[in-house]
Parts: structure tokens; C-alpha cells; sequence
């Protein structure tokens, strides 16, 4: 057997998996059809801006590199949300939990970095890039897998790691329920007037949410954009030149942090909901995009794959040691279980929350606004929101 476990998709999830795994003495395979791990310099602050919450922190302590990642972060001490229908604004406040931060901006490429390092020091792993997968061959107690060229390696476990479209999701042939939001996303680097006052600023509109991330790395900018607009809308935003661009997000943010200089180009993608309706099949798991995949108006996306790494991680040590097959239907339910409950609520809550902010019926907006009152006012109920914000249990 080449490994015990094999690890399809080598971005933050499954590096950041096959490093926890190899930590407990587990022989690892991480492989990816791409080169994420491959960074230039330049490439760092390269890339989309993550959200990480105190729960994904925590992961990347117990792995010994957050006191590096540390530095190339801005932490935000605050989230304001409001509407630009006058709704009451919501507050969140790091105190309210008697914490310095609810979390920290960073650079996907910057833990990458950090990641690398660890795989390349680590005997337990091996890396493979430039690897597509071409097939699956699953046997009484091993699984197999070949490449483009002939390759073969065998395992207990094989986990999808590979993101959205994942090919392993599909040789397994797991279902999945998908649908489009019918938005894109545009995401850019912005110097504002004003200074962010280490305020996550997330503002919804009748043609999509925006979020102002605060970010002071990247190219001499300090917020990080992430807006999402509705497919028409996006095609006008889309037809506009730089200067219309920053134009129309000065005027939809009510220059809430004054005047917006561009520092990057813009780019855009589509969104997409997906989840897969099992979370494993023989000898098969799957965790982050490859599993779910959710809207980015909460930042939460690469949070809920780690946690997902942090259960399953901790479902195989366990039965490891417990001398029980790691890639038996028994030990991978008890990941489903630990797992598919909480993501599936977090995508109803996320769908709830966007659809209450773009809706025109009057009865919804009435619901929405009470429920934004009671949370303002209630201290227990706020400090529970919060509290799941910023990933803490």
C-alpha cells in the first residue's frame, strides 16, 4: 500500500488536512491536477482574501503556523451590516464576547505559503502536482486510483478535497443538489478615503451584497471588495470601465468609507450553491467545496471546510487508534454526522439571510426588521450570533 490515506486537492482544505494527518505519524498522498502549492513572490498577495474565524485559527495553531500567518493578516474587531433600505443597522462587537477579534483577513495564497513549507518538511507526505485523476478501483480493503499516464496508488481512504467540480466526487459518483444564485462575484483591492476602523462592512442591496473586508497588505490598498450582484446587474458592472466601476461602488456604499481608489485589476466568477447529498461513499470522503459550497456574503465558506478537516481528521485518529478500519462505512458516518447537520443549517441561514435582504414583499421586510431589533436588544441573542461569527462553539 503507497499510503494509508490519499488526498485529491492540495488548496488550503486538503493541505492543511494532509498536514493535520501527518502530525499523528499517518503515511499521506496530496495530490492536485493543478500547482496551488507552487508560489512565486510575487503571487502572495495574489488571489481572493479569506475571512478566518477563531474555530479556523485554532487549526492552524495546532499545526504551529499561525504565529507567522499572524503577521500578514488585518484582524477586524467589529462587523457593521445594514441596507440600503434603511433597515436597522446590526453592531457586532469583538468585547460583546470578551474577545480582542472576531476574526482575521488574510491572503488564500499566504497560508498556501505556509502550508508548503510544512508539506516539504514533512516525511509523512507526499506531494504530487500536476496529477490528474483518471480512475478509482475499490477493493475489500484498499482503494486505487490511477492517473493520466498509467500511475497507480492505493490507500485505505481517498479524500475529495478538489473543490466544486470535483473529479473524484464524480468517479464516485455522489449526487449533489446544485443550483445557480444567478450573481457573480467581483472581488478587488480599494483604497478608501477613510480609515476601516478594523470594520468588516457588509452592505445589502436590491442588486446583491457588498462586502469591505478590511485588508492593508495588498498592494497598497486596505480593503479587500467582494460584491455580489445579480446576473443583469453584473452585466452592466461588467461593461463598465475602472473609474464607472468605482463610481457606481461609491455611490451603492453611500461613501460610507469616502472616496475609493482601484489598487487591483477586478475580476469576477459565478456563484453557485452545491451540496452533496452523502458525504462519503466506499472508501471515499469528502470535505469543503468538493462537499458543499456556499454564497460569500458570510465569509464562511473556507471556515466550514476546515472545520470539516478538524472532525474528519480527528473521526480517523480516533478509530485509528482504536485499531477499526479508517475507511469503513462505520468510521465515515461518524464524520457525515458530526458534519451534515451544521453545513446544511449554515446553507438554509445563508439562503434565509439573502433572500429576506432582497425581497420586495413587505411582510418578509417586516420579519427581517423585527428579527434585526430583537438581536440588537436582546444580549443573550446577540452574543450567540456573534459567538457563531466568529466560530466559536
Amino acid at each position: 500500500m503507497d499510503s494509508e490515506i490519499t488526498v485529491v486537492g492540495a488548496g488550503v482544505v486538503g493541505s492543511s488536512l494532509a498536514c493535520l494527518l501527518s502530525k499523528q505519524g499517518i503515511k499521506v498522498t496530496l495530490l492536485d491536477r493543478g500547482s496551488p502549492l507552487s508560489l512565486s513572490k510575487s503571487s502572495i498577495l495574489q488571489d481572493r482574501t479569506l475571512a478566518l474565524n477563531l474555530s479556523s485559527i485554532n487549526l492552524f495553531k495546532e499545526l504551529n503556523i499561525w504565529h507567522e500567518l499572524k503577521k500578514q493578516t488585518t484582524p477586524f474587531k467589529r462587523m457593521f451590516v445594514w441596507d440600503s433600505k434603511g433597515s436597522s443597522p446590526l453592531e457586532f462587537l469583538a468585547e460583546e464576547i470578551k474577545k480582542k477579534e472576531l476574526g482575521y483577513i488574510i491572503s488564500n495564497n499566504t497560508i498556501l505559503k505556509s502550508l508548503n513549507k510544512l508539506i516539504q518538511d514533512s516525511p509523512k507526505i507526499t506531494l504530487k502536482q500536476q496529477t490528474e485523476l483518471s480512475g478509482i478501483d475499490i477493493k475489500e480493503n484498499e482503494i486505487c486510483i490511477s492517473f493520466l499516464g498509467g500511475e497507480r496508488i492505493s490507500s485505505k481512504l481517498i479524500i475529495g478535497a478538489d473543490g466544486i467540480n470535483s473529479t473524484l466526487r464524480k468517479k464516485a459518483k455522489i449526487k449533489t443538489r446544485t443550483w445557480s444564485y444567478d450573481q457573480r462575484a467581483f472581488v478587488a483591492g480599494l483604497k478608501t478615503e477613510k480609515f476601516h476602523d478594523y470594520t468588516a462592512w457588509q452592505l445589502f442591496t436590491p442588486t446583491g451584497p457588498i462586502a469591505l473586508l478590511p485588508f492593508d497588505l495588498m498592494e497598497g490598498s486596505n480593503i479587500s471588495l467582494v460584491w455580489s450582484a445579480e446576473i443583469d446587474y453584473a452585466e452592466k458592472l461588467q461593461k463598465l470601465t475602472q473609474k464607472e466601476f468605482v463610481k457606481e461602488l461609491e455611490e451603492k456604499t453611500e461613501q460610507i468609507l469616502g472616496k475609493i481608489d482601484l489598487k487591483t485589476d477586478i475580476r469576477s466568477f459565478p456563484l453557485n450553491q452545491l451540496h452533496a447529498k452523502s458525504y462519503f461513499s466506499e472508501r471515499i470522503a469528502l470535505v469543503g467545496d468538493s462537499a458543499h459550497s456556499f454564497h460569500p456574503l458570510a465569509g464562511q465558506g473556507l471556515n466550514i471546510g476546515l472545520s470539516d478537516v478538524t472532525s474528519l481528521s480527528a473521526v480517523l485518529i480516533k478509530a485509528r487508534r482504536s485499531g477499526l478500519d479508517i475507511g469503513s462505512k462505520r468510521t465515515l458516518k461518524d464524520y457525515e454526522r458530526s458534519r451534515k447537520i451544521p453545513n446544511l443549517t449554515m446553507a438554509a441561514l445563508m439562503e434565509l439571510f439573502k433572500e429576506g435582504f432582497e425581497t420586495s414583499d413587505p411582510w418578509v421586510k417586516l420579519a427581517r426588521n423585527f428579527a434585526f431589533n430583537m438581536a440588537t436588544k436582546n444580549s443573550t441573542l446577540k452574543k450567540r450570533v456573534i459567538k457563531e461569527a466568529a466560530g466559536i462553539t
